[in-house]
């Protein structure tokens, strides 16, 4: 039976994307955020290569998202995709990954919308059951990025499936837990991926999982455990402040990265104030031309331990 792909489109980009109203897109100069709808149509122009690749932002003007899934941007992430995948549906969860050129992303659609706070703190729980020596890996993205987006912020966006790699043009592939490769057309890979992920269940990860202490001695974690980390809800600027040093840190503005000698304002904060990302090729807070959110600015900071 055939499809018409605008169909298939529609029903992708709902499933998909947990923000219709702006999406990022690929140019010459890397991803940049379109403030224009994420319709059925610039979805398919992109799976086509008519036009560009597309991410979609993983977190609603609400707060809420109804997509959980990880970013393994590791040479070995592929294989702890897999691994964290048998754990997820072993729990009950839907679990599916997709090769990347470096890498894998692991998507895990959600029964409902459900608060980014909450998915975030369950998806911190998974990966410290199955994973718990990478469990603070800053090569292992969340998302959604972010527990909530300001106002005017669109958060972190996430390339999706299927989309051609734009450096590449190669289309990742998508398997289920067992390692058996879903598809082939993308209608069948969304014919195939029919589960989702209770809400329950997302509550009941969520209340398992504690924020690490940090600095302190191995007992004590154990024995004390706090309701907050500092830096949950703090912003890109609060982080480069406090534990960076950066005093001018100001959302939508360049300041002098601090993590080398930087003569040139070269490290840019977005104007959500979730990420910073410097200019200069090799500098840890470059990341590929990707930046650092929050959590890697908070656990990447002079003197913090893991």
């Amino acid at each position: 039976m055939g499809y018409e792909p605008l169909s298939v489109a529609t029903y992708y980009v709902a499933l998909f994307a947990p923000r219709v109203d702006a999406y990022s897109a690929w140019t010459p100069k890397g991803w940049r955020p379109v403030r224009e709808p994420l319709t059925p149509q610039v979805a398919l122009d992109g799976l086509t290569q008519k036009g560009p690749a597309i991410s979609a932002y993983m977190i609603g003007a609400d707060n809420t998202s109804h997509v959980l899934a990880y970013d393994f941007d590791t040479d070995d992430g592929l294989e702890q995709a897999f691994t964290l995948a048998e754990v997820m549906v072993s729990l009950g969860a839907a679990a599916y990954v997709e090769t990347s050129r470096r890498g894998a992303h692991l998507w895990s659609p959600l029964e409902t919308p459900m608060p980014a706070k909450m998915i975030r703190r369950a998806a911190r729980s998974f990966l410290e059951s199955a994973l718990p020596e990478h469990a603070g890996d800053v090569h292992i993205e969340i998302r959604p990025g972010s527990d909530t987006v300001q106002e005017e912020g669109l958060g972190h966006p996430l390339r999706m499936p299927c989309m051609p790699h734009p450096k590449t043009g190669k289309m990742g592939q998508m398997h289920d837990h067992h390692r058996a490769r879903l598809g082939p057309s993308l209608a069948a890979v969304l014919l195939d991926m029919y589960k989702t992920t209770p809400a329950a269940l997302i509550e009941k990860r969520a209340g398992m999982w504690s924020p690490r202490l940090k600095g302190l001695p191995k007992a004590f974690r154990t024995t004390y455990q706090p309701t907050e980390d500092p830096y949950e809800d703090a912003s890109a600027s609060d982080i480069l402040r406090d534990l960076w040093g950066v005093e001018n840190a100001r959302p939508g503005r360049a300041v002098r990265c601090p993590a080398h000698d930087d003569r040139n304002p070269s490290l840019s904060i977005l104007r959500d104030d979730k990420r910073a990302i410097c200019k200069t090729p090799g500098c840890i807070l470059n990341n590929d031309d990707h930046g650092r959110g929050t959590y890697e600015l908070t656990t990447l900071a002079p003197g913090a331990s893991t």
